[in-house]
């Protein structure tokens, strides 16, 4: 597929309003999908991402979803790509599967454990994300894994066409501070062109991160993950399930209240409020984890066009 933007092309022409996209269930149609790949067309938003789920999930369709976004709607748009459940070989398969689509942003991820498989080990070969980047980076480079017993054994890799993926990766900032920095240069130095944070509640938090990891040479952009509150129960999802602590900056103005409207009318007010000082610290750009609500997506992003 010719003519998708790169995320740096995007980020170079300016700050960024983009979403993180979780496919439906297995047992919806595709109907659905399409419904809101057009809601966010009509939201003008830069480019999505689509999530890939661990073993378990019942999440399929990661690629056809990134691929149709901008077949069918014409938004950029990001696979993520995980390899905590695959070896190098597979890997390698699904790296071609999805440069013969055209979709050339990659998000790269070590990935979550299957449903009900939390800490356990995983059987795929790269324990970490910066192996799957340094991999994918071969493959931009025209290397690829060598067949005993069909290539040239004085090669350390079979020469091919070259792919041009645009690399993603994630950033850490509620990370201990210096390894978070660390890991991220990991994966610089493995290839990645960009990264998208985790959730942050606390602007500073992110401009502290972001220059520690400059003071480590690392120059690519990081743009600013969100979470959306606009209901209580998100809150609670942050700190139980993605182990993110909620600052009491933003908790305070939301304690207490009982009301769900109001509740959700608060917390978008503060969402909005966070994504204005990302944005002041430094942030290229807001990028959104609604799950499937393109309605808050809208409403956030319109404020902040506002």
């Amino acid at each position: 597929m010719k003519g998708m933007k790169k995320i740096t092309e995007l980020l170079d022409s300016g700050f960024t309003h983009s979403v993180e996209l979780v496919p439906p269930r297995n047992c919806s149609g595709i109907d659905e999908l399409f419904e809101k790949l057009k809601e966010l067309r009509e939201i003008g938003i830069d480019f999505l991402s689509v999530t890939k789920g661990a073993g378990g999930s019942l999440r399929g369709g990661t690629l056809p979803l990134a691929y149709f976004a901008y077949s069918k709607y014409k938004m950029p748009s990001i696979a993520h790509f995980t390899c905590r459940e695959i070896n190098r070989y597979e890997v390698e398969n699904l790296v071609v599967d999805q440069n013969y689509f055209g979709i050339n942003n990659i998000l790269a991820l070590r990935g979550d454990p299957p449903a009900g498989a939390k800490g356990k080990e995983w059987r795929g070969e790269h324990k970490y994300a910066y192996q799957l980047v340094e991999q994918i980076t071969r493959a931009n480079g025209g290397r690829y894994i060598k067949r005993a017993g069909f290539d040239d054994e004085s090669l350390e890799y079979h020469p091919g066409a070259k792919t041009d993926f645009c690399i993603g990766v994630a950033a850490h900032p509620q990370e201990v501070p210096g390894k978070r920095a660390e890991y991220l240069k990991r994966k610089v130095d493995a290839g990645a062109h960009f990264a998208i944070t985790q959730m942050v509640f606390d602007p500073t938090r992110y401009k502290e991160f972001v220059e520690e990891v400059r003071e480590l040479g690392v120059q690519i952009p990081v743009i600013a993950g969100v979470l959306p509150v606009d209901s209580k129960n998100k809150l609670e999802l942050a700190e139980s399930n993605f182990n993110i602590p909620v600052p009491e900056s933003f908790f305070a103005p939301l304690a207490g209240i009982e009301d769900e409207s109001e509740f959700r009318k608060k917390g978008i007010e503060q969402t909005v409020s966070l994504c204005r000082e990302l944005k002041k610290a430094g942030a290229p750009g807001i990028h959104l984890f609604i799950f499937q609500n393109t309605k808050v997506a809208k409403e956030i992003f319109g404020k902040l066009g506002d």
